[in-house]
């Protein structure tokens, strides 16, 4: 199965944890940790996020049998705006379009919830969503995959949470609040 051998041991102890009644799984790509979070959280909602036009097929086949999974194919960005979207399955590649619709932090909260895990692996955007000076994201946890990119972006200053490296580029962000 794809992907099936790859995984982070130091990554893995975070999908098998009861996390509440809402989690986000954005940038879901083809649901690897999607199902392990809906396998340690039967009753909750697992919402995936996921534009990649060829990882949707991948993850709705995935996920068939988990009645506990929301997919939803858009982006989820700062501010909602359509997007170039892909089809490619390289990741790291441009964008080939076509454009594609975009969910913001905002609606998907209104829709959805807040969640009380996130995790995150959105290819340079979590620089713009984790950006913003208020978020109601600032109750989740969140587990972030930093993608700086060719401008070599440092992580931004978050001061809504804490934070403890995981990875080099996977960082856990828990509320200051909690």
């Amino acid at each position: 199965m794809l992907l099936r051998g790859f995984s982070d041991s130091r990554e893995l102890e975070y999908f098998g944890k009861k996390w509440g009644k809402v989690i986000w799984d954005v940038g879901a790509s083809v649901g690897k940790y999607t199902t392990k979070l809906a396998e340690s959280n039967p009753d909750a909602i697992i919402v995936a996020f996921e534009p990649n036009l060829n990882s949707l097929y991948y993850l709705a086949y995935r996920t068939a049998s988990y009645p506990n999974i929301v997919i939803v194919p858009s982006a989820l960005t700062a501010d909602g705006e359509p997007m170039k979207g892909t089809y490619s399955p390289d990741f790291g590649a441009p964008p080939t379009g076509p454009q594609i619709d975009t969910m913001s932090v905002g609606e998907a909260v209104r829709k959805f919830g807040i969640p009380s895990f996130v995790k995150m692996d959105i290819e340079g955007g979590e620089y713009s969503v984790l950006g913003a000076e208020s978020s109601p994201l600032f109750e989740s946890t969140l587990l972030v995959a930093w993608h700086p990119g060719a401008e070599k972006r440092s992580m931004p200053e978050l001061p809504a949470w804490n934070v403890k490296q995981i990875t080099s580029d996977m960082t856990l962000l828990t509320p200051t609040n909690s």
